[in-house]
């Protein structure tokens, strides 16, 4: 472009909340991680910065907009653990796990046998969970709760050096890494499921692409996807080999052949990043363990009468939120975005 300009001169546009999660850097310090944020980059200082300072999700229900922008930028009075308190208006009272979660899932999801001739009715109602593990508890509890019969998927699991397959066999099976399909895939007709892979893009298929399952067979499964320019086109998922990525914990990289999709009833907090949700439920075994997970969470409903939290005692106090790792990183990255 014969310019020295960033970018050439051309205009880009960033978009972005500084309140929401960081970005994720594997068993990375505090330091590297405020260090990977945006406001650090050499183009920060060229940028001319517009800030929006309404919440047009919440927009009906000031009392819970402001709130969520006092839990966003850590203004939210804290005690001496560093923990805030939740409304009771919202608080699942907590007296056995099974009973407890059982209704947070009913308050979620209240009819689930209407769901099943009406997927439509629940694909924007979620529970959201910080990790992994929980989300995959969770999503097998609704798919047996959830009407109808049961195909089980069985994946094909080969480590990719041949010699050591039959050493770990059994145990690739029972590993779950993040980003792969389960082992054993549990679906049912109308489920809702998300998928895992960039399949075709240019068709609507991507990574977090949304779909509600509609005929199940050995080998595909037909879906139709339910957000975007391409909601209501049935489209066929096949099963296809899935790698580890070379820094899995677990150490033995493998190949996992599994359709690529897994369940939606539940989400990782991170994973619904972005999206507007009718209901939301908000299951905390333990608290949050990142910047902005709380923020994200709560802020996915439109008013707080549309959210529900349940935390587990043990971890925290009931009615109370742990928030330091939020705090803590969050104050050096708003001061960034002030310069």
């Amino acid at each position: 472009m014969d310019s020295n300009l960033p970018f050439g001169g051309k205009v880009v546009v960033f978009g972005g909340d500084f309140r929401q999660t960081l970005p994720v850097i594997e068993r990375a310090t505090k330091h590297v991680l405020i260090e990977s944020s945006f406001p650090n980059s050499i183009l920060w200082s060229t940028l001319h910065k517009l800030k929006l300072t309404q919440n047009i999700r919440a927009m009906l229900d000031l009392v819970f907009s402001q709130f969520l922008l006092r839990i966003g930028e850590g203004r939210e009075p804290v005690d001496a653990n560093g923990e805030i308190a939740l409304s009771p208006d919202i608080v699942i009272p907590y007296y056995y796990k099974d009973q407890s979660l059982n209704r947070l899932v009913e308050s979620v999801f209240p009819d689930l046998q209407l769901y099943s001739k009406d997927p439509y009715r629940m694909i924007n109602r979620c529970i959201l969970d910080p990790k992994n593990s929980s989300v995959d508890e969770l999503n097998e509890l609704l798919i047996n709760k959830f009407p109808g019969n049961v195909q089980i998927y069985i994946s094909s699991d080969r480590t990719v050096e041949q010699r050591h397959q039959g050493d770990y066999e059994d145990f690739l099976n029972s590993q779950n890494p993040k980003g792969l399909p389960p082992h054993k895939l549990l679906l049912k007709e109308n489920c809702p499921i998300m998928l895992l892979r960039n399949l075709n893009p240019n068709e609507g298929l991507c990574n977090g692409t949304k779909l509600i399952c509609r005929e199940l067979s050995l080998n595909i499964i037909s879906t139709e996807i339910v957000f975007g320019i391409h909601a209501g086109k049935t489209v066929f998922i096949p099963k296809i080999p899935l790698q580890t990525s070379d820094n899995e914990r677990n150490g033995i990289p493998f190949i996992r052949t599994q359709f690529p999709v897994r369940l939606c009833f539940a989400l990782t907090i991170n994973k619904a990043q972005g999206q507007t949700l009718d209901y939301v439920g908000l299951y905390l075994r333990e608290p949050v363990f990142s910047h902005g997970q709380l923020y994200v969470a709560l802020s996915r409903a439109r008013t707080a009468a549309d959210l529900k939290v349940l935390l587990i005692p043990g971890t925290f106090d009931e009615k109370k939120i742990d928030c330091r790792t939020r705090n803590i990183v969050f104050n050096k990255i708003f001061h960034l975005t002030q310069q």
